[in-house]
Order: structure tokens, then sequence, then C-alpha cells
């Protein structure tokens, strides 16, 4: 679906280098946050067709499987070149437009550092992005309606960056057990991309993402990961700059007490 079309605002923009990225990194707190009643949409940059397994037209049907387990509200796909993303001109006034279009409270975003370079770019470029979105002159085109006389412009409220290949040290676990198997099941949706091997892409080369030990992979991360906060499984962020408690019960994962 293209930005022209329109979609409804969401609570939740994942931007994804590209598609089954935001499955991957994000889909236990995107799972989380669709049983709390968040609207989630996702803004995949690319459409893979640098991928050594799989092609485009597998990518959107596999896309399209993960999102109705997720329940997505929209999914847009960027078209910009797989494997040539830089934080650029062109990437950011990308990233704005979405973020204007979806105007949404959180965004996850990579984190800025990564093997691979389209994730680096994107996390870069999504940090700009996420303030240039509220600056009416930038990009005026796509502008209206991000800010007037009686009211800020607009920017999202956090902005996350989620897991890269070195494996970050996290600012934020979310404690994902209880809808860890079913984030299995949105990662697996792209069968091309990811193991067990066997079964995926036929005489396709394989690769570390399709071998058929990289779930347990992604069980001994998780795992690693909820073992800090002291879960079973945990998915890690980080956050620039502090981060605001308006809600201390929920904060803390307690309702609290009545006085004595």
């Amino acid at each position: 679906m293209g930005l022209a079309s329109k979609p409804k605002q969401a609570d939740v923009l994942v931007l994804a280098p590209h598609p089954d990225d935001a499955e991957l990194c994000c889909g236990g707190l995107l799972l989380l946050m669709r049983a709390a009643g968040m609207s989630v949409a996702i803004a995949d940059c690319t459409e893979g067709e640098m991928g050594t397994r799989g092609t485009v037209a597998t990518r959107r049907r596999e896309a399209a499987a993960a999102d109705r387990i997720l329940g997505t509200r929209a999914r847009v796909n960027l078209k910009l070149p797989d494997g040539h993303l830089c934080d650029d001109e062109r990437l950011r006034v990308a990233l704005v437009r979405v973020l204007r279009t979806f105007r949404p409270r959180v965004l996850l975003a990579p984190h800025w550092e990564d093997q691979h370079p389209d994730h680096a770019a994107v996390g870069q470029a999504a940090e700009a992005a996420a303030w240039l979105c509220g600056a009416p002159k930038f990009d005026p085109r796509s502008a209206r309606g991000i800010a007037a006389h009686d009211r800020p412009p607009y920017r999202p409220e956090t902005v996350l960056y989620y897991n890269n290949r070195y494996g970050i040290d996290a600012d934020l676990v979310v404690d994902i057990a209880s809808v860890f198997e079913r984030k299995l099941e949105l990662v697996l949706c792209y069968g091309t991309q990811f193991g067990p091997g066997k079964k995926s892409a036929g005489k396709a080369p394989q690769t570390k993402l399709s071998s058929d030990r990289f779930i347990d992979f992604l069980r001994a991360m998780h795992g690693f990961y909820g073992f800090k906060i002291g879960a079973a499984y945990g998915e890690p962020y980080c956050v620039k700059g502090p981060v605001a408690v308006k809600d201390v019960a929920g904060w803390l994962g307690q309702a609290p007490q009545s006085a004595k």
C-alpha cells in the first residue's frame, strides 16, 4: 500500500529496512501492544530484493501472512533500493513523510550501529526524521496539518531503537515470555528467509538465517535478555535521552495497594 492511500493513524510505527525486520526484532513488543489495544503500522523501506533467498513476490506474501497474525493496521513499502540505503536527503524525506502520515506516539527504528548498512542508515535517519517531521518548512508539501497556532508541531513522543547484529547494551528489556511462541509464528511466516532450511526455498543457497539452528539461536538470544530482568524471554531496546515515567504503578508493574 502506498502513502497516497491515506491509511489511518497508528499508535506505533515500525521502520523496517526490509520486510521481516519488524517481526524479527520487535515482534514481541508489537504483540503486547496489540493485546493492549494499540494500533500498529509498519513501513518497510525496501522490498528485500537483494535477499539471497526468496523474491519480492514471496516477501509480499510472507509479510501479508505476518500482518494477519499481528493485526497490523497498515503496512506500506517505501520501495527504496535494497542494499543502497544511506542517511541522506532521500531517506530522511521518505521517513518524514511516513511519520506525518501515521503520526505515531511511539516510533521503533533499528539501532544506529549495525553490520548491515541498511539497518544503520535507517536508524541514523530515523533520529533526524523524528525531529524534522515537526519542522513545517522541511518538505513542506507533506507538512500540511502538522502544526497549528494552538498546538505544537507533531513529533513522536518516544523513539525506541531495536536490537542489532552486535547485540545491544539495552536500556529497556520487555518481558515477552507470554507471547514468545507467537513471535516465532510471526518470524516463521518468512519461510524463505528463516529456518528450518530443509523446508524453505527449495534449492536456494543456505544462509545462517535459514539454518535449522536459527530458531535455537532466537530462543537463546531472547533468553539472554530475559535473564537480565528475571524473565524467560526478553526483547531489548535502546533509548537516547531520558525516559519519562508518568504512571509509576504501571512502570513498576503492579497495582497500587490500598492505604491501611
